[in-house]
């Protein structure tokens, strides 16, 4: 699964804030994650609104998370960029008219997105970069938490 590039760079943007724990200008983010800067500070408003992210004006001024990484999921970000054409497939495949067969592979499909889903927000900003600093085997790391959410969803 690869990313469009607004969730790439947004994700690599909230890591990256995460990572410093401290507030980081537009240039140094752009800079040190391959960022286009004017791009940056189109993605940085949409985390902005999904209150992932808070703007510092000013001279020594710049982004800041706005909740502590344990708190904000992969799925948040994924989300706060992505949300506007997640709805608009919505809406055209809730539209469409079908047979029983159209009707399962929409139930089919939807069942694939709630499983993304369901692992995507068990996923921290905090526990990925804890996964990658302490050198956690990352296989692992992902099966466990794979494990944790089918445990949760079937009590659930």
């Amino acid at each position: 699964m690869q990313f469009k590039a607004s969730t790439d760079y947004g994700m690599r943007a909230v890591l990256y804030l995460a990572a410093r724990g401290t507030t980081c200008s537009s240039r140094d983010i752009a800079e040190d994650m391959s960022i286009p800067r004017d791009y940056l500070i189109q993605l940085a408003q949409l985390l902005r609104n999904a209150n992932i992210i808070e703007a510092r004006p000013g001279k020594h001024g710049g982004y800041r998370l706005a909740q502590d990484p344990t708190e904000i999921s992969v799925l948040d970000v994924i989300n706060a960029l992505d949300e506007d054409s997640k709805m608009a497939t919505r809406e055209r495949r809730s539209a469409r008219k079908g047979g029983q067969m159209v009707q399962e592979i929409k139930q089919t499909y939807d069942l694939i997105e709630e499983s993304m889903d369901a692992f995507l927000s068990s996923l921290t900003v905090a526990s990925l970069l804890e996964c990658v600093t302490n050198g956690d085997n990352s296989r692992q790391f992902l099966a466990s938490r794979l494990q944790e959410e089918g445990e949760r969803l079937v009590t659930a």
